[in-house]
């Protein structure tokens, strides 16, 4: 009687195991012309043979449905089970782009426009113009091949690779780039909040080289290690050296350095490109080198970012940065602060120096158009007919802290609580394209529209 009790007791959980799970016996793909099949189960938090519960498994399609977005290589994605099966299928997107380039050449819009207005609307010469070769899911494994030739106010030169994986197992893949700017017209100091130029009519006043290589690990789909090794290089004029001995710090005209770093980074964002659910966080530790200038600081950055939904339609995102550094006393031209990659929206006119820095930024924003496909009509081609777009509503608040040494009361913005605040008008379509209104007041009381193109957040990825 008690075999039989137990023999009754298996059979009921073999049963309950049966009903409640589902075996995974096969993965098919569509869509996929170019991509390669392995690209697309490297991002799959599901595999085929295994067993899941029904809960788990459709968080598990919602999952490799986020990671596959987060390549930036199809348009649409969609991952659905019948009965054992999974059915994927992806509308790719166009991948070999040689495009003109003519582009402004300031750290945003707005400064372009506050520029060219003083100049009477009639001085084009902050525009660059060239061509950009950027060849993307190179050979269909996800490859990025790069190349640009850009002329103009600040030419640049740039050749670059990126291998996500080149082992067995998919894990360890290596990025490189070289790059070459020339200036007539160099930025050598900041004054008052603001960059002071020197400008040449046929010389060029400065020159930069970067060499770029970096060595990826990835043991599972969120978390990344990298090991990078960084050279960078700056040829300026006599003049510049002159008038900024700390340029370069080296009473020279030529001045250099070698950086190494470490950087973690764990993604669990739905879509890195403008986010709305899901966390982020990033982690980087960096030791500069002496070359011919005086660079050897130890600097440390840690990045945090969350994203939730609290009701329908309403999103909530926050964000916040800090950068540490060994050394207070560097040159001009190794240390950036506030006004380029990281900004307090309301002060985008304004670059504020420093080695040190706090950064917080907070959104709310409520949804008034959802993600919306639809079909643009006489265009053919599958990569660019079926599209979609969302606009948002919504309000934010940045504050910021930026320490600068020596502070020389040139600068009044460093050392101070900066806080902007206002409502921004997002509109997000496909080719992760985002053109971003936004209406901000800073701590001075100064206001004004600002347009920006990317993530107020800043961390793609």
């Amino acid at each position: 009687m008690k075999n039989f009790l137990v023999v009754l007791i298996l059979f009921y959980y073999c049963c309950a195991f049966g009903q409640n799970h589902i075996t995974i016996n096969n993965i098919q793909v569509k869509g996929n012309i170019i991509t390669k099949y392995e690209v697309i189960e490297r991002e799959l938090s599901f595999n085929k043979g295994e067993s899941y519960s029904v809960p788990i498994l459709e968080k598990k399609m919602q999952e490799s449905t986020e990671n596959l977005q987060n390549l930036e290589l199809f348009n649409f994605i969609n991952i659905q089970r019948d009965k054992n099966t999974i059915l994927i299928t992806v509308i790719e997107r166009w991948y070999f782009w040689p495009y003109p380039i003519i582009e402004i050449s300031e750290r945003n819009f707005n400064t372009w426009w506050n520029e060219f207005k003083t100049n009477h609307y009639s001085d084009f010469s902050r525009l660059n113009y060239g061509i950009f070769f950027n060849w993307e899911n190179f050979r269909g494994r996800n490859e990025l091949l790069q190349f640009k030739i850009r002329r103009g106010f600040k030419e640049h030169y740039l050749f670059s690779y990126q291998l996500p994986y080149f082992n067995k197992k998919k894990t360890i893949g290596i990025n490189t780039n070289l790059e070459l700017f020339r200036r007539k017209k160099t930025f050598y100091n900041t004054l008052q909040n603001e960059l002071i130029y020197y400008e040449e009519t046929e010389n060029y006043t400065s020159k930069d080289y970067s060499i770029n290589i970096e060595f990826l690990y990835r043991k599972n789909l969120h978390k990344k290690h990298k090991l990078k090794f960084y050279y960078f290089q700056s040829i300026i004029s006599d003049s510049i050296t002159t008038i900024n001995p700390n340029y370069l710090s080296n009473s020279q005209n030529s001045g250099s350095y070698f950086k190494t770093g470490y950087q973690f980074t764990n993604e669990h964002r739905d879509y890195t490109i403008y986010p709305l659910n899901g966390y982020f966080i990033e982690l980087e530790a960096s030791k500069y080198f002496n070359g011919s200038s005086p660079v050897e600081n130890f600097e440390l950055k840690l990045t945090g970012e969350k994203y939730l939904e609290p009701k329908e339609r309403v999103f909530l995102g926050t964000s916040f940065k800090f950068k540490l550094s060994s050394e207070n006393q560097m040159p001009y031209f190794s240390q950036e602060g506030f006004g380029f990659i990281d900004y307090v929206r309301g002060y985008e006119h304004y670059v504020i120096d420093g080695q040190q820095f706090w950064l917080s930024k907070t959104a709310l924003k409520y949804a008034i158009i959802e993600k919306t496909n639809f079909d643009i009509p006489y265009v053919k081609m599958k990569q660019f007919k079926k599209s979609h777009y969302s606009i948002y509503l919504g309000i934010f608040s940045d504050m910021g802290y930026i320490y600068d040494y020596p502070n020389t009361k040139t600068n009044l913005m460093d050392s101070q609580l900066l806080w902007g605040k206002g409502v921004a008008l997002d509109y997000v379509t496909y080719y992760d394209k985002i053109l971003r209104i936004e209406y901000s007041i800073n701590h001075l009381g100064e206001k004004g529209v600002f347009l920006h193109f990317s993530n107020p957040f800043g961390s793609k990825k």
